[in-house]
């Protein structure tokens, strides 16, 4: 029995493609099944959905965006005290919102307020300025201020403190714990963290080697948008790895995306698949002319043969 995988898409579209056998997760074949609600399914070609790779998963949302409330409103309950107010408020400041005229020394301020009283989003946010200059603190308090957040189970503070944990920036390197927090991240939807992470599991640094975890990570990178890790799949799914056998149809889909993205390695793979191509049809032509050749000396020997007359044998008595 040919398998199946279903991939759950944005806008309820499921595709069902066939695997390749002894492949996990394998790769799109030449067609795949397209499914949407209220409708049939269909059968088109791999090529025709490359883009829907690029649509990004639901990431971590801000619970407490601004939406154009009174600023004398949140500037009266954030003086009373009310952190969620002076959240809001520090984005109007930060973005120059709602009339507000822009100062992110005014929005580090109002974010200082909202993290002191546990607002994680209002941590990063200031980190966020710290880290650019805009605020006072320096990398330290940034990464001081990331860990708070991360602690608190946001997700791209999660990121931002693996990343400086694993590049040793800011901090003493640690790999190990550098995996913990980007593994946080990568489960909060960061696709900058499920690369970096994926990186990490394909050279067991700091975790243990796992390449097919690692080959799950960069592909949600990649659907997530990550140019780097849409070339890094396209290249894998172009050379094969380990388990992994080599699938051309899905390596151009991704390899195609990066490319699209301005990645210069990505050009270069799609060419250079592109004269591999090229010389394995010239081969195939090759081989096909010397059968035909062959082929028809065969005939000739044979229809010779049968056209000659056979030997005459003289038995002497």
């Amino acid at each position: 029995m040919t398998p199946f995988r279903l991939v759950v898409l944005g806008a309820g579209i499921v595709l069902a493609a066939c695997a390749p056998r002894g492949q996990p997760g394998g790769g799109f074949g030449p067609n795949v099944v397209v499914c949407q609600p209220g409708a049939e399914c269909r059968v088109q070609p791999t090529g025709t959905i490359a883009a829907t790779y690029d649509q990004e998963p639901e990431r971590q949302r801000d619970p407490d965006p601004y939406r154009g409330e009174d600023l004398g409103v949140l500037r009266a309950a954030a003086a009373s005290g009310e952190a969620r107010a002076a959240y809001k408020l520090g984005q109007a400041q930060e973005f120059g919102l709602g009339g507000a005229p822009r100062s992110p020394a005014a929005a580090a301020r109002s974010y200082e307020q909202a993290a002191d009283s546990g607002n994680p989003w209002a941590a990063w946010r200031l980190a966020t300025l710290v880290e650019r200059g805009a605020a006072p603190g320096g990398r330290r308090r940034a990464l001081d201020l990331s860990r708070a957040a991360a602690q608190a189970g946001h997700a791209q503070s999660a990121y931002n403190l693996g990343a400086a944990l694993q590049e040793g920036r800011g901090m003493a390197r640690n790999s190990a714990e550098a995996a913990r927090w980007l593994t946080v991240a990568a489960e909060g939807g960061v696709p900058e963290a499920q690369y970096v992470l994926g990186t990490m599991l394909f050279r067991g640094d700091g975790v243990p080697r796992q390449s097919y975890q690692a080959l799950q990570w960069m592909r949600r990178a990649a659907q997530g948008g990550d140019t780097r890790a849409q070339r890094a799949v396209g290249r894998l799914y172009m050379t094969g790895l380990e388990e992994m056998g080599q699938d051309p149809q899905e390596a151009r889909s991704w390899l195609s995306l990066a490319a699209g993205r301005g990645d210069a390695q990505a050009r270069r793979d799609l060419a250079e698949m592109d004269r591999a191509e090229g010389e394995e049809r010239d081969f195939q032509r090759a081989l096909a002319l010397r059968q035909a050749e062959t082929r028809a000396l065969w005939d000739a020997v044979l229809l010779a043969a049968w056209l000659s007359p056979p030997p005459v044998v003289v038995v002497l008595r």
